[in-house]
């Protein structure tokens, strides 16, 4: 069944379409599928390996950073020349000075200070020294403290002797020789200075990380550390939470926060009394995760147009060779009646719209049986593949020359004038007449009968092929070899 062009376009063109429909459907629904499982992976392991070997990173070295000023203040409550310092009545004040700001400078701390349980008197390490007063509520701190079970609290306070900074206090209870208190000494830490060790920790680890003491209040947090309140206990998001964080000693969870997903986890720091916590954006984590989706999807996506652009040029290529052998004559390469009879049809239209003008000649083998019986069907073979080359050198390239069937041929000629076609036929046959028969030349010759006519306005295919094969049959009557024009042609046969 032959198809208009057109509609063997739209063919392909629809073809190519669902092709590249499917492979972007399973690629996109494979990679998809790929993604959520990554994803799926990726936070399983951030929260049960990431996020907690992060915490604990993070819990060592604050061995380091906030529990060793911890570390000094328990050796200076045990040093014995605090306690017999003490004891002695708290005389030479200068001695005490010089060894609180050595503390000071040797550990790199923000303040050290003593405070006597006895005088009630606070002493700092750069001499300045105040009255504790039971009455006044920024002191009753040192009245709790005296009464602790613990050896030390850890206390966020604002630092009277210097420019009221907030400082992280190291409190720890100094007890005489026989257990009994007589004091408080310790270190502090600049608040600014342990942010700066938050940030130091985010950095390093890229997420968010804070501490937060047994009540939910967030004591420091490192820098663009995006939690808001200074509770986890009525925080946005993280509230949600936040009684769970604080009851467990280690950890993991997610939670929701201004429509980002969270995913957060938490260790105790029992020398400190708090919880450090290290969290993460989800979106963060899996940003490279989602480039790389993306460079997949361009890059398969890039790949796929460029498969569907071979395959369509390659679908093309073929179907043209494909057309090409239902019109082309195996033999000797030029058309085949299909090709001519398409060929005819539209020319009979052209010539009914009086758009152009067809000559049509037909010519046919004299005695071609006689060459297959006497030398065999192969050497006929060879003779209509050079009858079909003479006439292709002697026609214009835009005239179409076919094979008709058996030893007899069709030409279309356009732009035809009546009183050219039967020049042009007789030409055909002249050039047949003496062209070599075989190669090398073994002297052997053949000639044709040629008919030709005018295709006329009312003409069909029909029409005009039994006006030419009556001319050609009445060649062959008038002897062969010869030329006879359709009858209502005014032309004289030749």
């Amino acid at each position: 069944m032959n198809f208009p062009r057109w509609s063997r376009l739209t063919i392909r063109m629809r073809l190519t379409v669902v092709i590249g429909f499917i492979l972007v459907l399973f690629f996109l629904t494979t990679n998809l599928i790929s993604f959520r499982v990554s994803t799926s992976a990726l936070r399983h392991t951030i929260l049960e390996n990431e996020l907690p070997l992060t915490s604990s990173n993070i819990y060592s070295e604050i061995q380091t950073d906030l529990l060793r000023p911890i570390l000094v203040s328990s050796l200076m409550a045990n040093d014995t020349f605090l306690k017999d310092w003490m004891l002695d009545g708290e005389k030479n004040q200068d001695s005490l000075t010089r060894y609180l700001n050595q503390i000071k400078n040797r550990y790199g701390s923000f303040t050290s200070y003593l405070i006597s349980a006895r005088t009630l008197t606070y002493y700092h390490f750069t001499g300045i020294t105040r009255p504790i007063i039971p009455a006044d509520p920024a002191d009753a701190w040192f009245f709790r403290d005296g009464k602790m079970s613990t050896p030390y609290e850890v206390n966020v306070d604002i630092n009277q002797e210097q420019k009221d900074e907030l400082t992280i206090f190291i409190n720890y209870k100094v007890l005489d020789y026989q257990g009994n208190f007589i004091g408080i000494t310790g270190i502090g830490l600049n608040l600014k200075s342990v942010s700066d060790v938050m940030t130091r920790y985010q950095q390093k680890y890229q997420r968010d990380v804070y501490f937060v003491d047994s009540k939910g209040n967030i004591i420091v947090r490192s820098s663009g550390a995006d939690v808001k309140g200074d509770n986890i206990l009525t925080a946005p998001g993280i509230s949600v939470i936040g009684k769970r964080v604080l009851a467990t000693n280690e950890g993991y969870f997610e939670y929701k926060r201004d429509g980002e997903h969270m995913l957060l986890t938490t260790k105790a720091i029992p020398d400190l009394g708090w919880h450090v916590i290290v969290e993460q954006r989800e979106s963060d984590a899996f940003r490279s995760l989602w480039r790389g989706f993306l460079t997949n999807i361009a890059v398969g996506l890039i790949g796929i147009t460029l498969t569907i652009v071979v395959v369509s040029y390659a679908v093309n290529i073929y179907q043209h060779r494909l057309e090409q052998l239902t019109i082309t004559d195996r033999l000797t390469g030029v058309g085949n009646r299909q090709k001519f009879e398409q060929a005819l049809e539209k020319a009979v239209s052209h010539v009914g719209r009086a758009e152009r003008s067809y000559g049509l000649v037909m010519f046919d083998l004299d005695r071609f049986k006689d060459i297959n019986d006497q030398l065999g069907h192969l050497k006929g073979d060879d003779a209509i593949r050079r009858v079909a080359q003479a006439a292709l050198g002697v026609l214009r390239s835009a005239s179409m020359l076919c094979r008709w069937g058996g030893e007899e041929f069709s030409v279309l000629i356009p732009d035809c004038k009546p009183e050219d076609i039967a020049e042009i036929a007789e030409r055909l046959r002249a050039t047949i007449e003496v062209e070599p028969l075989f190669v090398p030349d073994t002297g052997q010759r053949i000639t044709v009968s040629v008919g030709a006519t005018m295709l006329v306005r009312g003409d069909t295919a029909q029409t005009a092929v039994h006006r030419v094969d009556a001319a050609l049959y009445r060649a062959k009557l008038a002897g062969r070899n010869c030329v006879r024009l359709d009858e209502g042609n005014e032309a004289a046969a030749i």
